[in-house]
């Protein structure tokens, strides 16, 4: 095993004892977790901004630099299907497993390690609240933070710059009905929900948008017509599509019954849909050539990267991990992808 491995591998051990589980996002600026950060960068100046209900951001910089690397560090719940303690890193043959070690406190272990190998200027944002999907931490960021000329954002990419994926819509539709015995039949919102969930999955966007169905809720017991039922859903459009025409074709195929709808979350893709945004990635694209790191093609899951995008930002996403084994349990990391993750971090590092 290689020093830089080891070295990464012994700051994924601190990260992922530490519990920053989100929900249900119990972290303060006092948390140990800061201690830990501070400890492995000697030489930085550091901040917090804390937004409230755990959403905090950590500013290490070391001098002034061009990029900003941004890694979030909160994970997903640990489920009851874990068969190993998800706060104990466990090192096997070629991979490390252990809650977040995928997505994407990797990427932090890293970069620590990155920055301990150079005395290079570097700027870090860690933020604690991505997963639960609000992103408070990186939008107050941009609000006052100083320009940049990229930024790469870590997230699960097995270590290739990927600078185009999908945006994400997140929207709950309410259907009603009429309450009543069910042997007199009637109205069910629940019957409903079902009609309009068969016509939509039959739409000829819905499979190539991902469109999905993730949680359905409603009615009160086998013999009562439900009156109620609540449907949770996600869209993830292509760089330059709108998300807005296949939402309102929802709304029509939900008819009559529609009683209300909300979003829950939209987040655009990357790039956004204006000529100066995709000019900027392709003038990104041939920054990593130069640096001989690997270019990936668009990626179908959502990053905080397009928030930066959006503001004006060339950003990159790059991170150790298989996307396929976030969220998992017994998540891991590959050794090969720490390693060039790694490298990669170094090489723009030091490029200034």
């Amino acid at each position: 095993m290689t020093a830089p491995l080891q070295s990464i591998l012994g700051h994924l051990e601190q990260l992922v004892a530490h519990d920053t589980q989100n929900p249900p996002r119990n972290l303060n600026p006092e948390s140990s977790l800061f201690a830990t950060l501070r400890e492995a960068l000697p030489g930085f100046e550091t901040s917090i901004d804390d937004g409230g209900e755990g959403c905090l951001g950590f500013l290490a910089t070391r001098g002034t630099t061009d990029t900003l690397f941004n890694v979030h560090i909160d994970t997903v719940p640990a489920t009851d299907a874990w068969t190993k303690d998800p706060f104990t890193l466990e090192r096997g043959n070629d991979r490390a497993i252990g809650l977040g070690a995928c997505d994407i406190k990797g990427a932090a272990a890293c970069l620590l390690a990155a920055a301990a190998e150079t005395d290079a200027p570097a700027a870090f944002l860690f933020t604690t609240d991505e997963e639960a999907g609000s992103s408070v931490a990186v939008r107050r960021f941009l609000e006052t933070s100083p320009r940049y000329e990229r930024v790469i954002v870590g997230e699960p990419t097995q270590s290739i710059a990927v600078t185009r994926h999908r945006g994400i819509y997140a929207g709950t539709l309410t259907l009603a009905g009429e309450a009543g015995h069910a042997s007199q039949g009637g109205l069910s919102a629940v019957h409903e929900a079902a009609r309009f969930i068969t016509q939509a999955l039959t739409e000829s966007w819905a499979k190539d948008d991902r469109l999905n169905f993730g949680r359905i809720e409603g009615g009160i017991k086998p013999n009562m017509i439900a009156p109620s039922c609540e449907i949770q859903f996600g869209l993830r459009c292509m760089p330059g599509e709108n998300p807005d025409p296949r939402v309102e074709r929802l709304r029509v195929l939900a008819g009559a019954a529609l009683e209300t709808d909300t979003t829950r979350f939209w987040g655009p893709a990357l790039p956004p849909a204006d000529p100066e945004a995709r000019f900027r990635q392709v003038e990104l694209n041939e920054y990593f050539y130069g640096l001989d790191i690997e270019v990936g093609s668009p990626v179908d899951f959502w990053t905080e990267a397009a928030l930066f995008s959006k503001a004006g930002l060339p950003v990159a996403v790059l991170g150790p991990g298989d996307i396929a084994q976030a969220h998992t349990a017994d998540e891991f990391v590959l050794y090969d992808h720490l390693t060039t993750a790694y490298n990669a971090y170094l090489k723009i590092l030091t490029d200034g």
